[in-house]
């Protein structure tokens, strides 16, 4: 679920997976970044097959307003997704070359696109506004807003 949030937010221009996005954790540096936690949600259904994760997410930054102003935009992002498979790409899996990594001439291997998979979110929706959540020994404010999610179990 976060690498397809995360993904999803990186496509929107919120940020970038593994240098300002971070997935379960949320790093000492950079000073500005956001971090995305799952968290208990309610159980999941019986007589289909969904799930209700939570989802936290927290901004960072050295800057009120622009910690503010970006868990702002990531509202507008997530608030209210609906009905959206949320896509992953997956590295393809590449076998042992053959002939010793040679390849003949005029013969190529057909080029394979990465598989593309993903998760249906029937719906994704704040439980309340942002808020602070603390200011650390840096100066820098952390900001938070959860959410809850309605989605096809993987």
């Amino acid at each position: 679920m976060l690498k397809e949030i995360g993904t999803y937010l990186a496509t929107k221009s919120i940020g970038t997976v593994g240098t300002d996005i971070f997935l379960g954790l949320m790093p000492d540096q950079p000073d500005n970044c956001i971090a995305l936690f799952e968290y208990a949600g309610s159980p999941p259904d019986l007589h289909w097959n969904g799930e209700y994760p939570g989802l936290q997410v927290r901004v960072r930054n050295k800057s009120y307003a622009a910690a503010r102003t970006k868990i702002g935009k990531i509202m507008d992002e997530l608030h209210g997704l609906y009905e959206q498979t949320l896509p992953i790409e997956e590295e393809p899996v590449n076998g042992e070359e053959e002939n010793g990594g040679e390849e003949e001439l005029g013969e190529q291997e057909p080029q394979t696109e990465p598989e593309v998979t993903g998760t249906r979110y029937l719906l994704i929706k704040a439980r309340g506004s942002p808020e602070i959540l603390k200011r650390d020994n840096n100066n820098r404010v952390e900001l938070f807003v959860n959410f809850e999610i309605i989605k096809e179990r993987d």
